[in-house]
C-alpha cells in the first residue's frame, strides 16, 4: 500500500489498466478452457460410444457361434487404435472371452452389461455396450423387438486414453493464450499511449497547485493536444491570474487598513477625547471595502467549479472569506468600544429565552471550533430572564471566541443557571490559562497577558473589555479563575427575574 502511494496518478492509472486487462485475460482463458473442454469431452464421448456400439455388433457373431478366433480377431482389430488402451469381450456371466491391451482397471460398479454406459477417470474413459441375440437391424424388426426383451449374451469394453484429447486441448489453449495476451498487450499499449491526454495535464495542474500552496506566484500550466485540453489550460491559468490579483489587492487593502487602524489606536491612546471620532472614521473606512472583499470572495467562490482540481483554490477562497468575517468582528468590537466610551449604547430590557440565544452563539462559533479542533459542551437548561438580548449575545460571543482562541485541541463548557433573581453564566476552557497576577488587567483595553501573544493568537485586546463594559451596563459583575496550564473559568452574574 505504501508503494502505491508513491506512484503518481499516471502510474496508478497504468497499473489499474494492467491489472484489469490481466484479470480479464485470465477470466477469458478460463472460460475458453471450460467451453472447449466441455465441447471436446462431449464430442469424444459421442464418437467412442458409437465406436463401442460398432464393436458390440462386430463381436455378436463370434459369441453366438462360440468362435474364439473370431472374437480375438475382433478385439485385435479394435485394440490396434493407438488411442485405445484396452479392448475386451465378455459373456453374460462377466467372463472374459477375448482381451487385448494394457491391464487397465475400470470401476466395477459401473459395469452394467444390459445397457450402453460409459465412465471416466482422470486419464481414460471406459465404454460398455451390450451384445444381444437376434439384435434387430431394420425398422420392422425393431418394432417387433420392442414387444419382447432381447436376450443378453455378453458385452464389450473399450478403454480409451485421454492423452490425445488433453494434448490437443493444451495446444488449443496455448495458442489461445498467446492470442489473448497479444490482443490485451495491444489494448494496453493503446490505452497507455492515449492516457497521457488527460493524466499529463492533471499531473501538471497538481504541480502548479503545489507551487501556489507554497506561496509561489506566477506558476502556470502549458497544455498541448486537443482543443479542449488547451482551452482547459487557458481557463486554469486565467483563474490563477485572477486569484493572484485578488490576493494582492486583498493584502494591500488589509495592509493599508491595518496601518490606518494602528494609527487610530495610537491616537486614541494619546488623546482620549478624540478616540471615538477616530475609531468611527477608521471603522467606516474599513467596513465598506471589507464588505466589498467579502462579496468578491463569495462571488469568486460560487463561480469556481466544484471539481477535484479546484479543491485547493476553493479552500483558499473559503479560508480568506472566514478571515474577513473575523476581521469584521474585530472592527465591530472597536466600534462597540467607541460607543461605550461615548456612552451611546442604549440598554433595552425585555424577557428572553436563554437556550435559543446560547445555541445561536454556539452555531456561530462552529467554524472557529473546527479550525482550533475544539469541542463545545452546553450544559445550561431552558429558562427565561429579563435582560438585553443584544448585549447578552455580545457577552456570550466574546467569551466563546476568547476561549476558543486560546484553546487548541481542548474542550469548552458553557453553563448557566438562576440563583434567585440573578442569572449566572459560567464558561470554562482547557486552554493556556491566565496567571493570577494578571487577572485584574485582562479587562483593560488593548491588553493581553503577553504582548507577543498578539502575534500568536491575534486580536485587538478589546473583546474582554467590551464584555466587562456590557456587564457593567446590565448592572452585573464579571470575574475569572484560572489554574495555569489547565484553562480558565469566566463567571458573569447579572440581575434578572422570571
Amino acid at each position: 500500500m505504501m508503494e502505491l502511494k508513491r506512484l503518481n496518478i499516471r502510474q496508478r492509472y497504468h497499473l489499474i489498466i494492467l491489472a484489469t486487462l490481466a484479470l480479464a485475460g485470465c477470466l477469458l482463458l478460463v472460460s475458453l478452457y471450460l467451453v472447449i473442454q466441455k465441447y471436446a469431452n462431449a464430442n469424444t464421448n459421442r464418437y467412442w460410444q458409437n465406436h463401442t456400439a460398432v464393436f458390440a455388433e462386430s463381436a455378436q457373431f463370434g459369441i453366438i457361434m462360440g468362435a474364439k478366433a473370431r472374437t480375438e480377431a475382433v478385439v485385435n482389430s479394435f485394440a490396434n487404435d493407438k488411442t485405445v488402451l484396452k479392448a475386451a469381450i465378455y459373456n453374460g456371466q462377466h467372463q472374459t472371452l477375448a482381451e487385448k491391451g494394457k491391464p487397465v482397471q475400470c470401476p466395477e460398479s459401473q459395469r452394467i452389461a444390459d445397457q450402453a454406459i460409459n465412465t471416466e477417470t482422470d486419464s481414460f474413459w471406459c465404454f460398455y455396450a451390450p451384445i444381444t441375440q437376434d439384435q434387430p437391424a431394420g425398422e420392422i424388426e425393431k418394432q417387433l423387438a420392442g414387444e419382447k426383451k432381447a436376450e443378453l449374451i455378453g458385452y464389450v469394453e473399450l478403454v480409451v486414453s485421454k492423452a490425445e484429447v488433453n494434448a490437443l486441448l493444451n495446444r488449443i489453449m496455448l495458442f489461445s493464450g498467446f492470442v489473448v495476451v497479444l490482443f490485451l498487450s495491444i489494448i494496453f499499449m493503446v490505452l497507455r499511449q492515449t492516457s497521457g491526454t488527460f493524466t499529463v495535464p492533471m499531473l501538471e495542474i497538481i504541480g502548479v497547485l503545489k507551487q501556489v500552496a507554497n506561496g509561489q506566484s506566477g506558476a502556470r500550466v502549458a497544455f498541448n493536444g486537443s482543443q479542449e485540453i488547451v482551452e482547459m489550460g487557458d481557463a486554469f491559468n486565467d483563474v490563477l491570474a485572477r486569484l493572484e490579483t485578488h490576493e494582492r489587492e486583498l493584502e494591500q487593502k488589509i495592509t493599508d487598513r491595518t496601518h490606518e487602524l494602528s494609527v487610530a489606536l495610537e491616537a486614541s491612546q494619546a488623546a482620549n477625547r478624540y478616540k471615538s471620532q477616530i475609531v468611527a472614521t477608521v471603522s467606516h473606512e474599513m467596513k465598506s471595502p471589507l464588505h466589498v472583499i467579502q462579496n468578491c470572495l463569495a462571488t469568486s467562490l460560487a463561480a469556481l467549479p466544484d471539481k477535484p482540481e479546484n479543491a485547493l483554490m476553493r479552500e483558499s477562497h473559503h479560508r480568506a472569506f472566514q478571515r474577513t468575517g473575523e476581521l469584521n468582528d474585530l472592527i465591530n468590537n472597536i466600534l462597540l468600544h467607541g460607543k461605550l466610551e461615548a456612552n451611546s449604547v442604549e440598554v433595552k430590557i425585555h424577557p428572553l429565552e436563554v437556550l435559543p440565544l446560547m445555541q445561536a452563539c454556539a452555531d456561530r462559533l462552529e467554524s472557529f471550533l473546527k479550525r482550533q479542533r475544539n469541542s463545545l459542551k452546553i450544559l445550561g437548561k431552558s429558562c427565561t430572564i429579563t435582560s438585553d438580548s443584544d448585549l447578552l449575545t455580545h457577552i456570550v460571543n466574546n467569551l466563546l471566541h476568547n476561549a476558543c482562541k486560546f484553546t487548541m485541541d481542548g474542550e469548552i463548557t458553557l453553563n448557566w443557571w438562576l440563583e434567585g433573581e440573578q442569572f449566572v453564566l459560567e464558561l470554562s476552557d482547557t486552554g493556556c490559562g491566565i496567571p493570577e497576577e494578571f487577572q485584574d488587567k485582562i479587562f483593560e483595553s488593548f491588553w493581553q497577558v503577553d504582548m507577543s501573544m498578539g502575534r500568536k493568537f491575534g486580536g485587538t485586546g478589546l473583546g474582554l473589555t467590551v464584555t466587562k463594559q456590557f456587564v457593567d451596563l446590565l448592572g452585573g459583575g464579571a470575574c475569572v479563575k484560572t489554574n495555569k496550564g489547565l484553562g480558565s473559568i469566566f463567571t458573569i452574574i447579572i440581575p434578572s427575574h422570571d
